[in-house]
C-alpha cells in the first residue's frame, strides 16, 4: 500500500498540469477600452481657436492602439495620430505603461493644433532615437459601476474624460 501513494501523487499532479493547461488556455486576454474627451485651446494664437480632441485606448492583452482625433468646433476634422505598441499595468493597477512601436499621422487642411503638433514631434523623436515612444496612463478616478474614468496621460500631461468600456 505504501508504493502506491507516490503513484497516486504524481498521476495528481499530471492531472492537475493538464487541467491547468487546458483551461488557462481558455482565459480570454483582459481587454480595455476607453472613449475619452477633451478640450484644446491653442493659448499663443490670437483668435485663442478652439479643438475637441477624442483619445481612445483599446487593450487586448499586451496589445495596444491609441488613437488622438482633433477636431475644429464645427466638426471637420483636424487631424490624427494613431500609436500601435505594447501595454503593461504598472504599480497598484492605476497607471499603464505603453511602449509605442510606430504611428502614424493624418493632417487635415490648415494648421495642426499646438498639442498634435507637439506629440508628433516628441513621439518622432523618441522612435527616431529609441525605437519606442514611451507613456503612461495614470488612472486619476474610476467607476466600473458607472463606467467612467478621469486619466492623464504623459507626455503631455493631458486630463481626460472617458467612457470605460470592458
Amino acid at each position: 500500500m505504501t508504493k502506491a501513494w507516490p503513484w497516486l501523487l504524481l498521476a495528481l499532479l499530471a492531472l492537475v498540469a493538464v487541467a491547468n493547461t487546458y483551461y488557462g488556455g481558455q482565459r480570454q486576454p483582459r481587454q480595455l477600452l476607453l472613449n475619452c474627451s477633451s478640450e484644446l485651446y491653442d493659448h499663443d494664437d490670437q483668435q485663442q481657436t478652439q479643438y475637441f480632441l477624442l483619445f481612445d485606448l483599446q487593450a487586448s492583452g499586451r496589445d495596444a492602439l491609441v488613437n488622438y482625433r482633433y477636431f475644429h468646433t464645427d466638426g471637420s476634422a483636424a487631424g490624427s495620430v494613431m500609436m500601435h505598441g505594447q501595454l503593461t499595468r504598472g504599480a497598484a493597477g492605476i497607471n499603464y505603461q505603453i511602449a509605442v512601436s510606430d504611428k502614424q499621422e493624418q493632417q487635415a487642411n490648415g494648421p495642426a493644433p499646438e498639442h498634435m503638433q507637439y506629440l508628433s514631434y516628441i513621439s518622432g523623436l523618441n522612435l527616431k532615437n529609441r525605437a519606442v515612444h514611451p507613456m503612461t496612463l495614470e488612472v486619476l478616478d474610476a467607476d466600473d459601476k458607472q463606467h467612467y474614468a478621469v486619466v492623464r496621460v504623459q507626455p503631455g500631461n493631458g486630463v481626460y474624460a472617458c467612457r470605460l468600456q470592458q
